[in-house]
């Protein structure tokens, strides 16, 4: 990949966040007429854990009040019950921008103050963004990962979330509306075997 940024190490995973934020691009255009003001930002990250969690703070990611869902990829329906997680994709929006960006996609608004509202809003697109990035997946000849149901947190997960603890770096991705950052994601994904 002659264009990967120079802090990236983890080339494999580059390159699912690659897929992921195309998916993500072509999702907000397609839904909601939505146009980034630039290519997203993917920054490689380490990933800081306790009790094999994962550490995840909404707070880093806006300076304001942020409602974030995660949800776990698979390899086959077999690993989803044993919870065998290949990945984990969270999704963070901030709470003042959450109604507006539903509304673009066509689904209700919420109101700021309905937290069971902002985390099912979250959720709702959380679960669109992981079906795009699994059809994305699939597209490029990469097997069909089953997907989890989502969680959603507002501000901070106090007991963190679940992930592969095999995997010590996760990929996060900015993306920018009119010129302002919008939505961030973060991905981890071990390999996946490919067609």
């Amino acid at each position: 990949m002659a264009d990967t940024p120079p802090d990236i190490t983890n080339l494999q995973l580059y390159s699912m966040a690659l897929v992921l934020s195309r998916a993500a691009k072509d999702m907000l255009r397609v839904k909601g007429g939505i146009r980034l003001s630039a290519e997203p930002e993917i920054r490689e990250r380490r990933i800081v854990q306790f009790g094999k969690r994962m550490r995840i703070d909404g707070l880093e990611k806006f300076s304001e009040r942020t409602v974030f869902s995660s949800l776990h990829f698979y390899r086959d329906k077999s690993d989803m019950d044993k919870h065998n997680a290949v990945g984990c994709m969270i999704v963070y929006i901030p709470v003042s921008y959450l109604s507006r960006l539903l509304h673009l996609l066509d689904y209700p608004r919420v109101e700021e103050d309905d937290e069971e509202d902002l985390l099912d809003g979250c959720g709702t697109l959380t679960n669109l963004f992981g079906g795009w990035f699994v059809k994305e997946l699939s597209a490029q000849g990469y097997v069909h990962l089953e997907m989890s149901h989502f969680e959603s947190y507002i501000n901070t997960a106090v007991n963190g979330i679940e992930f592969s603890s095999d995997q010590g770096s996760k990929c996060e991705i900015d993306f920018k509306i009119r010129d302002v950052k919008r939505l961030v994601m973060e991905l981890t994904m071990a390999p996946i075997p490919h067609y």
